[in-house]
């Protein structure tokens, strides 16, 4: 099978020769696996793997004014371009304030301008972005044909609106306005909504397969914000999302992704047409429990431990978990293997391997 028509009849619980892979990976570990594979090629590191078929893209928004005043990172490091205002700290686009950490390798929130907001007026007063500002490149329904006929399988990525909000506002500041300032957080989503859903809608006309949500809404144990208030004030306008972009396409697929505990909300994630659940956080989540229960209707993405096996584990330990994962969840298609985030740099290089060899060499 092509890397494409693995994931194809794995997204449609049909058995493919073996489950197709999937990982995230922190640039220390990528840095590693090159040196490991001696290349400087990410791509070939993939092709080591077993890692192959996925071609996620993004569409951007246009900033014209931060674009102008926006500049490489001091000191030639890695980092976007922002408005610096030391070799750590930037402002983005958005006006948030970011500060990179030791060592480079996390970055933290600092800021955010809609912090003091009080009211809806403040709300409206913010310069929203609008989705006409949203720019689609004139050659991107081609450029997603070309990976389809070389056979991959594409994903447009948006942010899930809760974590633009919280970036925004503050987490705290968010999390009291689902409570007490409810038309506070209806004017940040309705603004944050119309953008991703007009940016989704355009991604699925261009012709991707899949819709990727990305954005935490659970801690290890419980949803953020609680169940009931994500069921008053997200799961509609995610609804919407969705069946705006199959009045599109019918048959392009919805992928969701939360670490943490998300059992509360995963009938309301599956009843509104989300057909992939990442990562299934095994720490929070039985993967077999929710294969059982959901696994006739959505792909599990996901299920290895990046707390437990992958850093501290054997590889023995990490295949027989790989091995164990796909006799329970992948008998009828509806698994990719993935580490349940992105794989840090405290989780050795053997074991990474093993854990993909392991579901790259799988056999029924």
């Amino acid at each position: 099978m092509t890397p494409r028509d693995r994931i194809l009849a794995t997204l449609r619980h049909e058995r493919p020769d073996r489950p197709p892979t999937d990982g995230w990976f922190h640039p220390v570990i990528m840095q590693r696996l090159k040196q490991h594979y001696a290349t400087t090629e990410w791509a070939e590191v993939l092709g080591h793997l077993g890692v192959e078929g996925w071609y996620p893209t993004h569409l951007a928004v246009a900033f014209p004014e931060f674009e102008r005043e926006a500049t490489a990172r001091p000191g030639g490091r890695d980092g976007p371009r922002a408005i610096w205002t030391d070799a750590r700290t930037y402002r983005d686009a958005w006006g948030v304030i970011h500060r990179f950490g030791e060592g480079d390798w996390y970055e933290e929130r600092v800021s955010g301008p809609l912090d003091s907001a009080q009211c809806v007026a403040d709300i409206e007063a913010y310069p929203w972005p609008e989705p006409d500002r949203i720019v689609v490149p004139l050659d991107y329904a081609q450029r997603l044909g070309d990976a389809r006929q070389s056979g991959g399988f594409t994903s447009g990525i948006i942010p899930n609106p809760y974590k633009d909000a919280w970036t925004l506002r503050g987490m705290d500041n968010v999390l009291m306005d689902y409570l007490i300032n409810p038309e506070v957080l209806d004017a940040m989503y309705d603004r944050l909504y119309a953008l991703y859903q007009g940016m989704a809608v355009r991604m699925t006309a261009s012709g991707v397969d899949m819709i990727s949500v990305i954005g935490d809404i659970a801690m290890q144990d419980r949803i953020v914000m609680g169940p009931q208030a994500w069921r008053r004030v997200d799961k509609p306008r995610l609804a919407a999302m969705i069946e705006a972009c199959r009045q599109e396409n019918p048959d392009v697929f919805f992928f969701v992704h939360s670490d943490g505990n998300i059992m509360d909300v995963m009938d309301d994630l599956v009843d509104i047409g989300f057909n992939v659940i990442n990562p299934i956080q095994p720490e929070c989540m039985d993967p077999a429990a929710v294969k059982r229960r959901w696994g006739d209707r959505i792909t599990l993405h996901g299920g290895i431990s990046l707390q437990r096996t992958l850093p501290n584990g054997t590889p023995d330990e990490v295949r027989g978990e790989v091995n164990a994962l796909i006799r329970d969840c992948g008998y009828d298609g509806g698994l990719v293997v993935f580490p349940s985030n992105v794989i840090q740099p405290d989780t050795p290089v053997e074991n990474v391997i093993a854990c993909f060899h392991a579901a790259r060499d799988f056999r029924w």
